[in-house]
């Protein structure tokens, strides 16, 4: 069975996004770039909330072609805009960019997920889907990596939970991100 591997960055005061979903403090270097790119090699579907998604689609299918752009940059994006997307949304009317949209029941979507054959599935992005998951137990592991930053205000991912995480793996980044992994 596939497992749900949520992967966010996280401010160290808890935060997720910024004020409107800012996330112009994350810190990433070339090592933390290196790093989610493999994480993306053992992964093969990709899910979303809708708001998390509608950025996300935003960027990613132009940046494989902005000349702008590192060669690793559009690599990245390749794999981004090539694998496979789930979009929970219940708003939505349509979902594009390789993406299947899910309007029902979340936790009867995501085991049918994962009783598939493939690669681990990996939720990036989006608080409130996230919590969802958090809310149904959906998650098997939490990668949760820490920026050395404080944004004081913004989208948190954890809200009104009580939940024993066992820490499997953590590793400190040059930037000085630290990533936590926990089952």
């Amino acid at each position: 069975m596939r497992k749900i591997v949520l992967s966010m960055v996280m401010s160290l005061d808890g935060f997720v996004a910024g004020e409107d979903g800012d996330s112009s403090w994350h810190v990433m270097d070339e090592e933390m770039h290196d790093f989610m790119d493999d994480f993306l090699d053992s992964v093969d579907t990709l899910l979303y909330g809708r708001v998390a998604y509608e950025m996300m689609l935003q960027h990613w299918p132009s940046a494989e072609f902005d000349k702008k752009s590192t060669e690793k940059n559009r690599s990245f994006a390749r794999k981004m805009n090539k694998m496979k997307k789930v979009v929970f949304s219940r708003t939505l009317e349509k979902a594009e960019w390789n993406a299947r949209l899910v309007k029902g029941n979340v936790a009867f979507e995501v085991e049918k997920l994962k009783d598939q054959p493939g690669k681990n599935i990996a939720l990036l992005a989006g608080a409130s889907i996230a919590q969802t998951f958090i809310q149904h137990d959906l998650i098997d592991e939490y990668r949760l990596i820490l920026n050395p930053v404080l944004i004081g205000k913004g989208q948190r991912l954890f809200n009104d939970v009580n939940q024993k995480l066992e820490l499997i793996e953590s590793r400190t980044f040059q930037c000085g991100s630290v990533l936590l992994v926990y089952k």
